[in-house]
């Protein structure tokens, strides 16, 4: 048997030999498929800056695809945490420390949330909300959008974005291997913003629908939002219809806004999945939604939906999610992440015009996305539309200069409450340099 080692000794300044050990005992080298491809192996995280291996310090607007909202290791969390570990951990007996309270939080923050149901990750969510829809509407098809990622479970992993996706992929395509035919064949997939197919889809399956599936606002290819009346379409489809429509707003719920992106457009679904930003980085997700669906989901019982889960609403991730929504209750959390982020999309749109390479900076709130063309995408089939070269010379450049975002075209970036003026100032330095390099 070998002697671990630890990170903060010999790991410095051999990171390779790290990613080699890495390999060697863990498929592909990390247990999330976007943490493969870095060569970094990052070993502090403190406010809006990550550190490497090797000494390096980087600005962070990967941001954990989105949960870290307040910064790095938030000292008035992680002694939220450390306080609920030293009273009580996980126990498996009724509710746990903290969870009532959070609940009572959500229920009267999000504009859907009768009741609250957590659980661990977005996968999570996204499953028992399909589970939940088909429970109370004794059907089993589902609606969702082309391009969008609902999570990993068989019900909704498909017609999202892959490694080899372009512009002539079907639009039923699997989101991986291993999936069952059955779950993939009560899946309809459309395009984002087209009335018109999902009206086509009512008329031919109206009555076997069980739920519409949708982010409000896209992320899952970077920034897209709704086109004008377009959500409110879905609602009323969806009322017509008795069909359940549920909101995947796993990043932008605690993110657009603390009600979720639900109370800016002023659409309210029957079901919303939500995770990453409510807890700043712990494991928490949930299901919220109205009286009558939560309803359906019971335990054991064959004619409801059930969840069950042993670390679900785990003491340590209320205690986080608790103070993460405190802190955002104080009320300058988004005042502040909205105008740094207005500030660096105008930024780096100014630097993109002045070297010349079209370039469209899209996004809201702490959020945005650089699409290579010259206007936004509206849709996933017009965001693979990109220049994939001109993006590759331009993340290297920001790579090199301390800036850390999606290694992808359409990734979406996001910042923290913990980004500095200086943060965005040197990420506007960077960005000129990266588009005079991306222009060729």
């Amino acid at each position: 048997m070998t002697a671990t080692t630890s990170v903060g000794s010999d790991l410095l300044g051999d990171q390779a030999a790290y990613w080699d050990r890495a390999r060697a005992v863990i498929p592909r080298g990390a247990s999330s498929g976007h943490r493969v491809g870095w060569d970094q192996v990052i070993v502090r995280g403190s406010g809006a800056h990550l550190w490497d291996a090797e000494g390096r310090r980087y600005v962070d607007y990967l941001l954990a695809w989105g949960p870290i909202i307040l910064g790095h290791c938030d000292p008035r969390v992680n002694e939220a945490v450390s306080q609920a570990m030293a009273t009580c951990d996980l126990t498996g007996i009724g509710p746990q420390l903290n969870e009532v309270e959070v609940a009572e939080i959500i229920c009267r923050v999000m504009p859907s949330a009768d009741k609250v149901a957590f659980c661990t990750s977005g996968t999570d969510a996204t499953m028992h909300a399909a589970q939940v829809a088909r429970a109370a509407a004794g059907r089993r098809k589902i609606l969702k959008f082309h391009g969008s990622y609902h999570g990993w479970s068989d019900v909704v992993a498909v017609g999202s974005a892959r490694a080899d996706s372009n512009v002539h992929s079907p639009l039923h395509t699997p989101n991986g291997g291993g999936l069952h035919p059955g779950s993939l064949g009560d899946v309809i997939v459309v395009e984002w913003n087209d009335d018109e197919a999902v009206r086509a889809v009512f008329e031919e399956h109206g009555s076997d629908l069980a739920a519409v599936f949708t982010e409000p606002y896209i992320h899952s290819f970077g920034c897209v939002p709704a086109k004008p009346g377009f959500l409110e379409y879905l609602r009323s489809a969806c009322t017509a219809n008795g069909t359940v429509l549920v909101f995947d707003e796993v990043k932008t719920g605690f993110r657009s806004a603390i009600g979720g992106y639900q109370s800016i457009c002023g659409v309210t679904p029957d079901l919303t999945a939500f995770g990453k930003a409510v807890a700043n980085g712990y494991a928490v997700a949930g299901l919220a939604g109205s009286d009558a669906l939560m309803g359906h989901l019971g335990a054991y019982d064959g004619s409801r939906a059930t969840i069950d889960g042993t670390y679900n609403a785990a003491p340590y991730a209320m205690a986080a999610a608790r103070k993460t929504l405190q802190i955002m209750e104080e009320g300058e959390v988004f005042p502040r992440i909205y105008a740094l982020g207005q500030r660096l999309r105008e930024g780096l749109q100014a630097a993109a015009d002045d070297a010349g390479v079209p370039v469209s900076v899209a996004g809201l709130g702490s959020e945005w996305a650089v699409y290579f063309r010259p206007e936004p995408p509206t849709n996933f089939r017009e965001a693979l539309e990109t220049d994939a070269d001109a993006f590759g010379r331009y993340h290297a450049v920001m790579l090199e200069g301390g800036i850390i975002e999606p290694a992808f075209r359409n990734g979406d970036r996001r910042l923290s409450a913990a980004t500095s003026d200086d943060d965005i100032d040197l990420t506007i330095e960077v960005a000129a340099r990266a588009f005079r390099a991306a222009a060729g």
